[in-house]
């Protein structure tokens, strides 16, 4: 039994390596490529933050997003994307909300960041990819968090939710089933990071072993 949704990736880069993954307007990952970035800034992680810990990831959806995202889960952490293109009062509740003593960001997104006042430590995507691949397993129980999502709700302060790595396998084993999504297809991701329709693209096509293109705003 599956019990934490690295496994998917892990499956999907012995099967087809050398087959994209994911690719945006800018850069393309193939499965093993996706693999060993995620153990690089997993690697990372694990010594600079705890366990079951909130990895906020303050860059636009990216190749390199969705690396940090499998990063923080190989640290056995939890990750929320922050979109830079939000408010920076609402990124700030978000942050506090959190308690997070870690972030990950891109060149792009730094100048940004540095409004935002977050005393924690500040590590730059970009960097965290040079380092060596670290292939220590990870033994992650399924019920422990894997991502938070935030929404405004009606009173304007944001409100987070907490998914579990159970919570995405379940569905996602019954969603590929029901739509009959395999490695053949192209899944076309137009949701945002910070949205949970998002996790049907991700999680489907690491589990399928499929190509997700991220579809750019514009």
């Amino acid at each position: 039994m599956i019990k934490n949704v690295l496994e998917y990736l892990e499956q999907s880069a012995a099967k087809s390596p050398d087959k994209t993954a994911v690719a945006d307007e800018h850069n393309a990952f193939t499965y093993q490529e996706l693999l060993d970035n995620a153990q690089r800034v997993g690697a990372v992680l694990q010594k600079e933050t705890p366990v079951r810990t909130a990895v906020p990831v303050y860059m636009e959806k990216s190749c390199n997003a969705l690396a940090a995202f499998m990063g923080a889960a190989k640290a056995g952490c939890f990750y929320c994307l922050l979109d830079p293109a939000q408010p920076v009062e609402r990124i700030q509740m978000i942050l506090a909300t959190l308690g997070a003593e870690i972030m990950i960001i891109d060149e792009k997104s730094a100048k940004k960041q540095e409004k935002l006042g977050f005393s924690g430590k500040v590590l730059k995507i970009e960097e965290l990819l040079e380092h060596t691949p670290d292939e220590k397993e990870m033994n992650a129980l399924d019920i422990d968090p894997l991502y938070s999502i935030f929404t405004s709700g009606s009173t304007g302060v944001p409100k987070g939710v907490i998914v579990n790595h159970r919570s995405v396998i379940d569905f996602i084993d019954c969603f590929t089933n029901t739509f009959h999504i395999t490695e053949n297809d192209d899944i076309g991701n137009q949701a945002p990071f910070d949205f949970d329709v998002s996790v049907k693209d991700i999680y489907s096509t690491l589990k399928t072993g499929a190509t997700m293109q991220i579809i750019p705003k514009k």
